[in-house]
């Protein structure tokens, strides 16, 4: 699987990103891992998903035609 990177919170490093999936559309986000009970419990997630936290300014950074 080919990644390109969209856009981080910071230049280099390991950061909050959001990364392209070439040739399929579809994103894959780098973020804090969520081990809130309260809140994992709220998203229900099924066996085989993961949830992270980002900063809501990371996204809005995405250019649209990544969103597609």
């Amino acid at each position: 699987m080919k990644l390109t990177r969209l856009v981080g919170e910071c230049e280099k490093g390991s950061c909050p990103a959001v990364y392209a999936v070439d040739g399929t559309g579809d994103l894959i986000i780098q973020g804090y891992v969520v081990t809130d009970l309260a809140a994992l419990e709220t998203i229900r997630l099924p066996s085989g998903e993961t949830a992270v936290r980002i900063p809501a300014a990371l996204i809005r950074r995405v250019p649209s035609e990544y969103l597609g």
